[in-house]
Parts: C-alpha cells; sequence; structure tokens
C-alpha cells in the first residue's frame, strides 16, 4: 500500500480487503486500518453481510471515505442508498447490476432469434445511437485531423 501512495501522481487510491470472508470482520477492519495509516484515499472491507457489520465499518472509521460494494445477490446485504450515504459511504458501486441486465437482454434477444427468425430490435439502440453512445463520430474527426 506504500508503494502504491508514493507512486501515485493523479490516482486515487482505493485500499480493498476480502479479509472478512477468511478471517471475519475484526481481521479486516485491522487490515483497512494498516492501509489507512499507510495513505490509502478509500476504503474498501469487502463483503460485511448483515447490516450491523456495514455499521461497523462505518462506525472505525468515521473520518475516510468509504466504498460500498452493491453487488446483487452477494453476502452485504442491499441498503437504501439514503442510508449507505447516513452511515457515512462515500461512494457506491454497482459491479454487477449492469451486467445481469445486460445478459438478460442478451438472453431475450437470442430467443426472439430463434424463434422468429429475425431479430426484434424494439427497445434497443440502433446503429447510429450506438457509434453515437460509444464516441465513435469523435474517433472519426480525430482521425480524419490526425491522418497525413
Amino acid at each position: 500500500m506504500r508503494a502504491a501512495v508514493e507512486a501515485r501522481s493523479s490516482l486515487l487510491v482505493i485500499a480493498r480487503t476480502d479479509a472478512r470472508a477468511v478471517e471475519g470482520l475484526d481481521a479486516a477492519l485491522e487490515r483497512a486500518r494498516r492501509y489507512r495509516d499507510a495513505g490509502a484515499d478509500v476504503l474498501f472491507v469487502e463483503a460485511p453481510e448483515d447490516e450491523a457489520e456495514v455499521e461497523a465499518v462505518a462506525a472505525a472509521f468515521p473520518d475516510t471515505p468509504l466504498l460500498f460494494n452493491w453487488a446483487d445477490g452477494g453476502r452485504t446485504p442491499p441498503l437504501g442508498l439514503d442510508r449507505i450515504r447516513e452511515l457515512g459511504f462515500s461512494l457506491v458501486l454497482f459491479p454487477l447490476t449492469t451486467l445481469f441486465a445486460a445478459t438478460r437482454a442478451v438472453q431475450e434477444t437470442l430467443a426472439s432469434l430463434r424463434s422468429r427468425g429475425t431479430p426484434d430490435l424494439e427497445g434497443a439502440l440502433l446503429f447510429d445511437e450506438f457509434t453515437s453512445l460509444i464516441g465513435l463520430p469523435e474517433f472519426q474527426r480525430l482521425e480524419e485531423r490526425y491522418t497525413a
């Protein structure tokens, strides 16, 4: 951790510990304390298993930015965003939410292709919307600008 803190320039150092699952909450909190003391900007104690443990993480680091990992179906219970904020968490990750939604959309599209033989594009992005979303026009402008 000290090496990452010393090497950073404009990086935000988020220190994650997964010790809760293996060594228990006390060990995870101790590890997070060491990360904080080494200069981490944000602490991420992964997988507290109930609201009391989430509260314990928050209580242990009242003056340190904390990350809450909202992993749908994971060990940590989903709490309302107001409650998460009230506890002192300043960053919330949703690492699986969009992946799960996209996976469902892919399943439905493939099922439609199988049953109909053609795609059902109702509600889907069309080509121009997609290329705009990913910034393709800007890349094309840059390509034109810098191509000899």
